[in-house]
């Protein structure tokens, strides 16, 4: 078993409409045959802010295409008056190939939301 990963560092916010590059987070896979990498895109203390239901979206792309697979958080509230933490990850299997891989954890607000990551996330794959 091989585990790779990467973590973010700092304060890091998007108010992008569609799923964008998170700083930091890209790994590169191996080549493998008949054997997938589990992918987990861990953000423990994510926020968002806006006063539309905000949220988040979090997704991964492979090489530069984004997996249909993603996860998501949004405040049951129309314009909450704080903002509360809302942990979220992805986990995704991705298949080997006898190609590298570029993984990037990748993420967008929903219904024009800022979303804010101010504690470590991490990208991770586990071989």
């Amino acid at each position: 078993m091989t585990i790779l990963s990467a973590q973010t560092t700092g304060t890091q916010t998007t108010n992008a409409s569609s799923l964008t590059a998170i700083p930091a987070l890209s790994l590169t896979l191996p080549e493998g045959v008949q054997v997938s990498a589990l992918v987990i895109v861990n953000l423990p203390n994510p926020y968002a802010q806006g006063n539309d239901y905000p949220g988040g979206i979090i997704g991964i792309s492979v090489n530069g295409t984004v997996s249909p697979v993603q996860a998501s958080f949004t405040y049951g509230i129309q314009n909450p008056p704080s903002t509360n933490r809302m942990p979220t990850t992805l986990v995704v299997a991705v298949p080997l190939t006898t190609q590298q891989q570029t993984i990037q954890a990748m993420w967008c607000g929903v219904r024009s939301s800022t979303v804010v990551i101010d504690s470590p996330a991490t990208l991770s794959a586990i071989i």
